[in-house]
């Protein structure tokens, strides 16, 4: 009886055993399926899993956790994982990311939660609950964007990590690699010091990866495996650049069709003498070439004075003009941002950077043509135009700035692209880069090169007589002047350009890319367009509904030189039937340089 009594004591014993066996391995599957939720995506998993040091870790039990405030964030993401606090006293804890073998934890807060890198005035700015094509002086004030001092710097990320040097090793120095590729095949290098902290400027919007450089004091090094940090993902990437102010990067917005422009392709910068007197520093030119990697300047200030000229760049001179006269500032500069399309439409340019002296008027109107073009929606792309304001730019800059003759009013060019039919900002900016000269294939090849995710269609509604395809009964003219179109019809009184177009039925805008020759000293007593040109469609003459005079029509001396003012203009809007037309613009009394009929649905 007592054998019994031990036989069955033995088989319960063994039943509990086996019972939990089960439990725990129970158990310990769901804690590694815990884990999995927190892991980094597959892109990162190979990028860690390559990385040259360590291979990921699949165990959850060897995650770890610190004392630090992120350690509530800790537990919620793995509370079924068998955690244990860190013995170390540098307040970092071990991220959410999966684990990696290579003697490194990291503040898990830092790696997983977005940091904000634009100060509190910057964020009142870019939040302004208003359009900015109506931004005011007070609404500036308020962000303390007064124009007049350098409150356009960043702020810093801050990585943190803990680290045992290996035996008999001292660790001299930490360097920490970062950049938007998984492989850091991109990484740009921030030297630190001793301390398992690092803090610097510049990391991109959204996903960082990066990793650690443990340097010994023998040359021998230790390297954590590539991990990710968060950076807020609102736009602009604002930059520092050594003692350049008013530098960001024009990648990072969302455009109108959903897609996202891509970073670290084009920047917008001030000149190498952004006051008149300071030169660029050492480490300015250091952040554009090592970090930055720019390899092409567009400068699109009045003269050389204003170029960096980093050693193994190339230099575009795309000089443009600005200040208060003539009425249109598109009137005088439209030939050099053709240049800068035609340099932007060539991917072996990228990196670029552009600028004038401060990087605000002639930037700011070059900016705008990049950013529409791209599909940026207008409000960003004039909210980046006042992001200017916390530059030292002379003066503040914004919409309709009463009497400001230091400046451009950005308006007189504005309101000429918003003029334009399309069915929103983007397709009227195309239009006009079309209607300038830069031919659809640079156009869209610019749009696909710089844009991932999904990109715009623009509609082929836009019919434009240029080069071929118009005729005249004057010989065309060829130029590589500046000053000019690259071909255009010089027609004196009684001669004419024809454009035959094929269309379907609708309302239709008649628009003209011209110059006026003469002279024009203001806006006074000056004649009308209407009255110096004729327009017949199909050989009916048409009543040109344009009231503009020649001086408000975009035409007259610049502020630098004297130089025929080119513009595009609507002589107005005409019902079609669907099929082939021949529109016809003549000269009256006066001579006219006409580079393109462009003849578009009124939307």
């Amino acid at each position: 009886m007592q054998k019994k009594k031990i036989f069955l004591s033995l088989a319960f014993l063994l039943m509990l055993a086996l019972s939990s066996c089960n439990f725990f391995g129970s158990n310990s599957q769901g804690s590694k399926d815990s884990n999995s939720d927190t892991s980094v995506s597959s892109t990162e998993s190979s990028a860690n899993s390559t990385s040259g040091d360590s291979a990921s870790s699949s165990s959850a039990s060897s995650s770890k956790s610190s004392s630090s405030s992120s350690s509530s964030s800790s537990k919620s993401n793995s509370s079924s994982s068998s955690s244990k606090p860190s013995s170390s006293s540098s307040g970092s804890s071990q991220s959410s990311q999966t684990p990696l073998n290579d003697g490194f934890t990291f503040n898990e807060t830092q790696l997983n939660t977005a940091q904000e890198v634009h100060t509190t005035n910057q964020l009142k700015y870019l939040n302004l609950d208003k359009q900015y094509y109506s931004m005011t002086e007070s609404d500036l004030n308020a962000c303390d964007a007064y124009g007049n001092k350098n409150v356009s710097t960043p702020e810093k990320v801050t990585l943190s990590w803990d680290f045992t040097p290996d035996a008999g090793k001292t660790v001299s120095k930490y360097n920490v690699i970062f950049g938007q590729k998984a492989d850091l095949s991109d990484g740009y290098t921030v030297e630190g010091t001793s301390a398992k902290s690092l803090s610097f400027y510049n990391s991109f919007l959204g996903t960082n990866y990066f990793k650690v450089v443990a340097n010994y004091n023998d040359g021998s090094k230790k390297e954590s495996g590539i991990r990710t940090f968060q950076v807020t993902r609102q736009a602009p990437r604002n930059l520092y650049v050594g003692n350049m102010p008013n530098c960001r990067d024009l990648g990072g917005r969302t455009t109108y069709a959903g897609g996202k422009i891509k970073q670290g392709l084009i920047y917008r910068t001030s000149g190498s003498k952004f006051d008149n007197n300071t030169p660029s520093n050492d480490e300015a030119k250091k952040i554009l070439l090592n970090q930055l990697k720019v390899k092409t300047e567009i400068n699109v200030a009045n003269g050389e004075s204003n170029n960096v000229k980093l050693n193994g760049t190339s230099v575009v001179n795309a000089f443009m003009a600005y200040g208060a006269v003539p009425y249109s500032n598109l009137a005088r500069n439209s030939v050099r941002i053709r240049q800068v399309m035609d340099t932007l439409a060539e991917e072996s340019n990228y990196p670029v950077y552009f600028h004038c002296r401060i990087g605000t008027d002639r930037t700011g109107i070059t900016a705008i043509m990049i950013n529409g073009l791209l599909g940026v929606p207008f409000n960003e792309c004039i909210q980046d135009y006042g992001f200017s304001n916390f530059a030292p730019i002379d003066n503040q800059r914004y919409p309709n700035k009463p009497n400001d003759t230091n400046g451009d009013d950005i308006v007189k060019y504005i309101d000429e692209l918003l003029a334009l039919p399309g069915a929103n900002f983007q397709e009227q900016v195309y239009l006009a880069l079309r209607m300038i000269g830069v031919s659809a294939a640079k156009l869209d090849k610019i749009i696909n090169f710089m844009t991932e995710g999904n990109k715009a269609t623009i509609p082929s509604a836009f019919k434009i007589g240029e080069d071929s395809g118009l005729t005249s009964d004057v010989s065309k003219t060829t130029s590589s002047d500046y000053k000019a179109p690259a071909s255009y019809y010089g027609l004196t009184s009684g001669k004419k350009v024809t454009y035959a177009v094929t269309t379907t039925a609708g309302k239709k805008d008649i628009i003209v890319y011209m110059g006026y020759t003469g002279s024009v000293s203001g806006n006074n007593n000056q004649a009308k367009l209407a009255d110096s040109i004729t327009l017949k469609i199909d050989g009916q003459t048409k009543t040109i509904t344009n009231t503009k005079n020649l001086w408000t029509a975009g035409f007259g001396a610049t502020k630098q030189d004297s130089r025929i003012g080119y513009m595009f203009n609507i002589l107005g809007s005409y019902d079609l039937t669907a099929g082939s037309h021949t529109v016809e613009i003549t000269s009256k009394s006066n001579s006219f340089n006409v580079a393109s009929v462009t003849v578009a649905d009124r939307t």
